[in-house]
């Protein structure tokens, strides 16, 4: 018979909650939905209508702003027209502001908006607005055929924009040509520090007073795309170098001497002949190293590349960079070498009898 103290121990254990955390059963998992197939015809017949729908007004969109944006671009003045129009619509008819503040602002800011190189700069976002939207649909590399040339001449177009508002002293200083103001202020259509269409040009297209009044930024998807104008690194890697890849690998060495020596020409005219000097000596090796490791890595002539690759090294041993450029260049020489054969073992000489 068991003794009160036992009786009472055993009733408490009973009732404990953790007992009863260990002994209730688990609660059934609830059946994973499913659907029919004739259901799942049915919503899959509805969402096809609905994508069809939104396609259809994502195309409106690009199509009005296409055809607004290819008749602006062709002179400084309708660049700055339809930019006057724009910056209208976005900062006061959508805040239900009057016509009169319109024209007070106008009246305070066109004159000084046209000086310099604002209409330009206005004129070369709209260019690349085109081009950014024509590249929307576009979902393989080698389907960029008909865009490649075309940004590959307006990179052309504005970096020698950007040099013609750049000039150099007599003492090696770079400063803004007489012609060209900085910005400070005055309402959009631009951005950034120091010169007024290097900051134009830096900034994203999404950004622009006219991708905001065609309210394109919101359908600007396109992931294999530089959005900022100038970036020629983006640009290359994002779009140039794929294609090329794709399609036309052969050419890829010269493209990557393309696209070095755009950055180079870029940076040589906004920087004094001191920083661009400092900045050549590293960045210079730097860049033919990126390329020829690209080429090796793409299997683009290879054993020329390696070739090149160890010449970097060789003429730039005090480079920040060598060491670890000789440590990397020695694991791609071991990875594609053929085993060395081991060496036989030496005859054992026959003694005469």
């Amino acid at each position: 018979m068991k003794s009160p103290s036992t009786l009472i121990l055993s009733a408490w254990l009973i009732a404990s909650p953790l007992i009863a955390q260990v002994t209730e059963p688990a609660p059934a998992t609830a059946p994973a939905p499913f659907l029919t197939p004739a259901q799942t015809i049915a919503i899959l017949k509805q969402l096809d209508e609905i994508e069809g729908k939104i396609g259809q007004g994502r195309g409106s969109i690009f199509g009005a702003a296409l055809a607004k944006f290819k008749s602006a671009m062709g002179s400084e003045a309708t660049a700055f027209s339809l930019y006057l129009d724009c910056y209208k619509l976005e900062n006061f008819e959508r805040k239900d502001l009057k016509q009169t503040d319109f024209m007070e602002w106008r009246d305070r800011n066109v004159d000084r908006l046209k000086e310099g190189d604002f209409p330009l700069g206005l004129m070369l976002q709209l260019e690349y607005l085109v081009m950014t939207i024509q590249a929307q649909g576009i979902t393989k590399p080698e389907d960029m055929g008909p865009v490649v040339p075309a940004l590959q001449a307006f990179l052309s177009k504005a970096i020698t924009a950007v040099q013609n508002t750049m000039k150099h002293t007599a003492s090696g200083a770079v400063e803004v040509k007489d012609t060209t103001k900085n910005r400070k202020g005055g309402g959009g259509g631009g951005g950034g520090q120091g010169p007024q269409l290097l900051g134009m040009l830096r900034q994203s297209v999404k950004g622009t007073d006219f991708s905001r009044a065609y309210q394109l930024d919101l359908h600007l998807l396109q992931k294999q795309w530089e959005y900022s104008p100038i970036n020629v690194n983006g640009i290359y890697e994002s779009v140039i170098l794929p294609y090329y890849l794709a399609v036309k690998k052969e050419e890829l060495p010269a493209q990557w001497d393309a696209r070095i020596n755009a950055e180079m020409a870029l940076e040589k005219a906004v920087r004094s002949e001191t920083e661009f000097g400092i900045f050549y000596q590293e960045e210079y090796p730097r860049r033919l190293w990126q390329k020829n490791t690209y080429l090796v890595t793409n299997n683009v002539n290879p054993l020329a590349a390696m070739a090149d690759m160890l010449k970097i090294i060789r003429e730039n041993p005090t480079h920040p960079d060598a060491q670890a450029w000789a440590k990397s260049f020695r694991e791609q020489v071991t990875a594609v070498s053929e085993p060395v054969p081991a060496a036989a073992p030496p005859e054992t000489p026959i003694s005469p009898q």
